[in-house]
């Protein structure tokens, strides 16, 4: 540690490390209910695990500006210190542009897995692929910002540096521009499903947390505004390192946690369970009207109804099982064994008739009986 830490660096150190422990805490939490509840790890999971790799890595970058003087002045700086924080804040920039490319692309992988309709498919691809080439070159960018790449941080040396504002701002631009696209993405899709109004909100409500990472590409826009018009740099890049550093975490926060609803679910069953008060019910009115099969004539009615309670049933339903047709598949997971809390049965009986009561009642009895006999769990 250096005595060149200042208090503004170190505050932006500090908003650094809550995010950067709470993503990892939330891509932890991911990574267990895919790979050990759900068992259905994919590449969405792999890639979100290389972006928070490179999250990691520029929180080590930030840690290297900030005991190497970011926050204090440049005049007071020596040249050899000066000369390691300027080339840990150029690393940086390529490492949190690759941590974000990633995470988008981590959320498009996990949209093609979850759609399975052509044409979001396709448009998936689409995206997935403008992704890749902007990300080469934004990465490319980054890094060879200057020629040679030591002019960066001595500008003294002869040769050539792109605009770093016009760099730098283009490349926002294009960020939220995403943003927006994997937003709105899912919203028709999830808006025709075959459900509740609640629940349709609820999964509506889910895909759009995404809208997070745009408010913040739009909030580090001023940040970003100040250091490329600094003549200070050492000074004016506390607020851009720290509002990168939220983006990136905010970014793998919003894409993980629609896979962490299964174990929210076991954790909080009675909050996020997609079913109501732990139990189904099914009511079934099968229905005799006119001549009977033993007295010849009279009218009788029975409803039945059945109430379970399965921790997890069939009829629970996840991103996964979503089809084409924009309904749920019940087919496509195999019913969880969970223990069973119990059946109620209801059964109401009405009886109109001439002759042989009592061979009716006890007829109605016994069908009454098969029916709950066929319909049990």
């Amino acid at each position: 540690m250096t005595t060149l830490s200042t208090t503004r660096g170190k505050q932006a150190l500090a908003v650094s490390i809550v995010f950067t422990t709470l993503a990892t805490f939330i891509t932890a939490v991911r990574i267990f209910t895919r790979a050990f509840l759900v068992k259905q790890m994919g590449a969405d999971d792999y890639v979100i695990l290389v972006s928070l790799a490179f999250s990691w890595a520029f929180f080590g970058l930030l840690v290297g500006e900030v005991y190497h003087g970011m926050g204090e002045h440049y005049a007071v700086i020596p040249a050899a210190i000066y000369k390691t924080q300027m080339i840990c804040f150029w690393a940086s920039v390529p490492i949190y542009q690759t941590s974000l490319i990633s995470t988008k692309m981590s959320i498009l992988l996990q949209y093609k897995r979850v759609f399975s309709m052509p044409h979001m498919r396709l448009a998936c691809w689409l995206l997935i692929g403008f992704l890749g080439a902007y990300g080469s070159w934004t990465i490319a960018s980054a890094w060879a910002n200057c020629v040679p790449l030591a002019k960066f941080w001595d500008p003294s040396i002869p040769g050539f540096c792109f605009d770093k504002k016009a760099l730098w701002f283009s490349n926002s631009a294009i960020h939220i521009l995403t943003d927006i696209l994997i937003l709105i993405y899912p919203m028709p899709v999830l808006k025709s499903l075959q459900l509740p109004k609640k629940q349709k909100f609820a999964l509506m409500a889910v895909f759009a947390l995404g809208g997070f990472v745009l408010i913040t590409s739009v909030l580090r826009l001023q940040s970003l505004l100040v250091i490329s018009n600094s003549d200070d740099p050492t000074y004016d890049n506390v607020g851009a390192a720290a509002w990168s550093a939220v983006e990136c975490n905010v970014a793998i926060i919003c894409a993980c946690l629609p896979g962490t609803r299964a174990f929210l679910s076991k954790l909080l069953p009675h909050i996020f369970s997609t079913r109501s008060n732990g139990y189904r019910s099914r009511t079934t009115r099968p229905s005799h009207m006119g001549r009977s099969a033993l007295t010849g004539n009279g009218n009788s009615q029975v409803m039945a109804s059945i109430v379970g309670g399965h921790n997890r049933s069939q009829y629970d339903h996840d991103l996964d099982d979503l089809s084409p047709s924009g309904s749920f598949n019940s087919y496509t997971k195999e019913p969880m064994k969970d223990s069973f809390t119990g059946i109620k049965v209801t059964t109401n009986v009405t009886l109109e008739s001439t002759a042989h009561p009592r061979t009716i009642a006890n007829d109605e009895v016994g069908s009454t009986r098969e029916l709950v006999r066929k319909t049990s769990f």
